[in-house]
């Protein structure tokens, strides 16, 4: 069953619109974007495009990677997790899933589970919302801070901040941010009040959308008001069109990568383990998903006619 999953993996913001069907499985992310599909190559035209093109095994190692975050600039993050469970949670509604593909993405939990537990725990930094709270809070003594999103990084985010710091959240789905509200005991601003926003000396943005929200006016504005500020911005693609850099107090997502990689070195011998258990997973999964399959075709009805009368 594993020879038949066929992997994509292209840069960040590459254009699937033409793959979202047939049972293929998309997930985007600020550094790649996957497609995964079973006894096909969809991706098999786009020849002159950029991509990592990977079968079988190879396949499942990598993505075992992927999962475990392994091969994201900030090494052993754990926002991977979540945003491939938001994938997957989009792709079991869709009609025409693919349940082979389907299993083999469970499973692919399951190991990536066993992996982060038995050989990345205690990783320093594996979140952006843990350096950000560094940032803000242990670094600058914040008493409050703005979080900008509602989705599963803005969460992340409250709960590294609120037991530091009183914690303020914005965005545009007003029902998800009162649920945000009443379940973490913080308070809301309205969507978008740029001043209103302006009014906060240290903000988070999770958002991340093809368009400018903040550009130099705001943090022209922005930077005068406070001598102690920091704004980070976690957003992919980026909702800031400014040249304003950490010397003014604008924290991007590559610096978050550099402030990862400082940390990198300690990092080198759990990985080196994890990625020699990897290839034995993948060997493994790949016998078990094989038995499995032969199993099901032998107990199917017309094969049970068959053995009877050998």
């Amino acid at each position: 069953m594993l020879n038949n999953l066929v992997l994509n993996n292209f840069q960040s913001g590459w254009d699937t619109s033409l793959l979202e069907c047939d049972g293929n499985f998309i997930m985007k992310t600020c550094q790649r974007t996957l497609v995964l599909s079973f006894g096909q190559n969809p991706c098999k035209d786009e020849e002159n495009t950029e991509r990592l093109h990977l079968s079988g095994e190879d396949a499942y190692s990598y993505l075992l990677e992927v999962i475990c975050g392994l091969k994201s600039q900030l090494v052993g993050e754990n926002e991977i997790v979540g945003q491939f469970k938001t994938a997957y949670k989009a792709y079991t509604a869709q009609e025409d899933i693919n349940t082979n593909l389907l299993l083999i993405i469970e499973k692919l939990f399951r190991d990536a589970k066993t992996i982060r537990s038995k050989y990345l725990l205690g990783l320093s930094q594996k979140t952006y919302a843990s350096i950000a709270r560094k940032q803000i809070v242990r670094h600058r003594n914040a008493e409050e801070v703005l979080i900008l999103g509602s989705g599963q990084l803005a969460e992340d985010l409250i709960n590294q901040f609120k037991k530091k710091a009183k914690v303020f959240v914005c965005a545009r789905n007003k029902e998800r941010v009162q649920e945000l509200v009443k379940e973490h005991n913080i308070e809301s601003i309205d969507w978008v009040d740029l001043e209103e926003v302006s009014n906060f000396a240290f903000i988070v943005n999770s958002i991340g959308f093809d368009g400018t929200l903040f550009d130099n006016d705001f943090f022209e504005a922005w930077t005068e008001k406070f001598d102690n500020k920091l704004f980070i911005d976690l957003g992919s693609p980026s909702i800031l069109e400014t040249e304003f850099g950490m010397e003014e107090g604008v924290m991007h997502l590559q610096d978050i990568f550099k402030e990862g990689a400082i940390h990198e070195s300690r990092k080198k011998q759990q990985i080196k383990k994890a990625r020699v258990a990897m290839e034995g997973i993948a060997a493994r999964r790949h016998k078990l998903l094989e038995t499995k399959l032969q199993s099901k075709i032998l107990n199917t009805p017309a094969n049970k006619t068959k053995i009877a009368y050998v």
